[in-house]
């Protein structure tokens, strides 16, 4: 009678461990998958990201070095390019990513490093664009009933550089010196009329002295306030004031450096003309 109890109890226990055996078996079967579907999944966005650094660098290099030769003209030799055209463009741009990527494997290319297409390249108002596609289809070709496209792009101002005829700079116009309140202009700022030529005379009958233009003399407001008896004042040809040292501010000239289309009616300066 016992034995007849436990046969029953006995097919329960197996029958619970079958289906525990069941579910384990179907929990395989979906997560496995899942799991090698993330691995390959994460495996081609490193590969994907390791080719598209490679290929962006090389277009970005490439489009600089077509930027510093876009305006050379046809005989010049500094060209590598001669003139730089769309067509100049692709074949730059091709050369330079088949050269980045000459000693990598590219398992996940579609046509290998054959398989970059820069038709998209050009050169249209002063910029060097240089366009580059291709098709992936991941390692193995996971990809290869639906690859996916990738395109990249690399950009450059061009630029005249330092030797450029067809857009130099204009020339720098020439720089003249003046005084204030002279007629004349000075080539060099070492023009010794832009000296002052101070000279030491006796107070007494400073005031009916003249200088060049004309003028009589009067007591300098800065420093014949405080040396009113003064025996001996300072003169300049070109100024209208006299001084009691030669310290003083008002014997100091103002020279001011100008463009010599700037200035009208001035004549040059006798001496710089001389040395001209």
């Amino acid at each position: 009678m016992n034995f007849l109890l436990r046969i029953p109890q006995t097919k329960k226990k197996e029958d619970g461990s079958l289906r525990y055996k069941g579910s384990l078996t179907a929990e395989s079967a979906i997560v496995l998958p899942l799991f090698f579907l993330l691995i390959t999944a994460l495996v081609c966005i490193l590969d994907l990201y390791r080719i598209c650094s490679l290929v962006q660098t090389a277009l970005c290099e490439g489009a600089k070095e077509l930027g510093m030769y876009a305006y050379c003209i046809e005989e010049d030799s500094n060209s590598p390019v001669g003139v730089v055209t769309d067509a100049a463009c692709i074949a730059y741009g091709t050369g330079k990513v088949r050269e980045v990527l000459e000693d990598e494997p590219l398992p996940g290319i579609q046509g290998g490093v054959n398989g970059f297409i820069l038709l998209g390249s050009s050169f249209k108002n002063d910029i060097v664009t240089l366009k580059a596609s291709f098709l992936y289809t991941g390692p193995g070709n996971l990809f290869r009933v639906f690859p996916v496209q990738i395109q990249l792009l690399g950009q450059a101002q061009a630029w005249t550089g330092y030797n450029g005829d067809l857009h130099s700079s204009p020339a720098a116009e020439d720089i003249v010196y003046i005084a204030q309140w002279e007629s004349v202009y000075h080539t060099s700022p070492g023009c010794t009329h832009l000296t002052l030529s101070i000279t030491s005379v006796a107070k007494a009958g400073v005031e009916d002295r003249l200088n060049q233009y004309g003028e009589h003399y009067y007591p300098c407001e800065k420093c014949m306030k405080n040396n009113p008896s003064q025996s001996f004042v300072y003169i300049t040809r070109t100024g209208s004031r006299y001084h009691s040292t030669r310290d003083c501010g008002g014997l100091t000239r103002s020279v001011t450096a100008v463009k010599k289309s700037d200035i009208e009616g001035l004549r040059i300066c006798s001496r710089c003309a001389a040395q001209d």
